[in-house]
């Protein structure tokens, strides 16, 4: 029970071991991690929905792209506990006969122009596969999980030549387009969709 008149929990103890460094200072101090268990009630049954578009290979690559670019050293010390800082704001408040203690933000602004500056050019390029131009907003999930194409590989891969022969090669994004291009070593000249759709035609003798 955390308090007084609460409902009771059961918890999980998982039990930390006390570190010191070479000197026997504290690194790490012995105790409970106290880790909440959810009651039965708290389970809840999520209906799946049925014949859920796929991802494209060209999707997840690109998404596997932008995972590393947004990718960093994560090291906990770089980041401050607000309650730990909250409390040693009180007592510096306290022993410096202050009238209040400064205020503690744990809400950082990301920097977009440094994210924008490191990912941007992948992020534009992912959504330009997942929502391409034909995309409309409440559509089911089936149609705009992939471009319209029939023509694939028994990998997943669409068939650009299969394609070109068809005459769907105006039904793809223009990054699926580039992206099967440079797989295929294709030279494209411009970046219009029907330079790239001319290049690709002229290349397969279509």
């Amino acid at each position: 029970m955390p308090r007084k008149n609460t409902p009771p929990k059961f918890v999980a103890l998982w039990p930390q071991e006390e570190e010191l460094d070479e000197k026997k200072v504290q690194l790490t101090p012995p105790g409970f991690h106290v880790i909440f268990l959810p009651f039965a009630d708290d389970f809840r049954k999520i209906k799946m929905e049925e014949n859920l578009g796929r991802a494209s290979l060209a999707q997840i690559d690109k998404a596997k792209e932008l995972i590393k670019k947004v990718q960093f050293a994560f090291k906990s010390e770089g980041f401050e506990n607000p309650a730990l800082q909250k409390h040693y704001a009180n007592l510096e408040a306290m022993a410096l006969e202050r009238d209040a203690p400064e205020e503690i933000s744990d809400f950082t602004v990301p920097d977009a122009e440094k994210i924008d500056k490191r990912a941007g050019k992948v992020a534009k390029e992912f959504m330009d596969l997942v929502f391409p131009e034909d995309y409309t907003p409440g559509a089911s999930k089936k149609k705009i999980a992939r471009p319209s194409v029939k023509s694939e590989s028994s990998s997943g891969e669409i068939d650009l030549k299969a394609e070109a022969k068809a005459g769907r090669l105006g039904k793809l994004t223009v990054p699926v387009l580039k992206e099967y291009s440079k797989k295929l070593n294709i030279p494209l000249e411009g970046s219009k969709k029907a330079d790239i759709v001319n290049a690709i035609c002229d290349h397969f003798g279509v």
